[in-house]
């Protein structure tokens, strides 16, 4: 998959609930969520920062991910 840019994630995002909540899921041999916090941009990198973890990604969300 080639990197994904602001573009292709606004695409995505814009066919979503806006009033859904955002997180970030990571390791999925271990999945966990994180809230999203601060966004930042340097070189042309758009940086996406995880504040503090939710809990463990629930398995409808794995399964959503490609992970379960």
């Amino acid at each position: 998959m080639d990197e994904m840019t602001v573009a292709d994630l606004i695409e995505l995002l814009e066919r979503l609930d806006p009033e859904a909540k955002v997180r970030a899921a990571t390791q999925p041999n271990y999945p966990f969520e994180y809230r999203i916090g601060k966004v930042a941009e340097t070189d042309g990198t758009i940086w996406i920062a995880v504040e503090d973890q939710v809990g463990y990604l629930p398995g409808d969300a794995q399964e959503a991910l490609g992970w379960g």
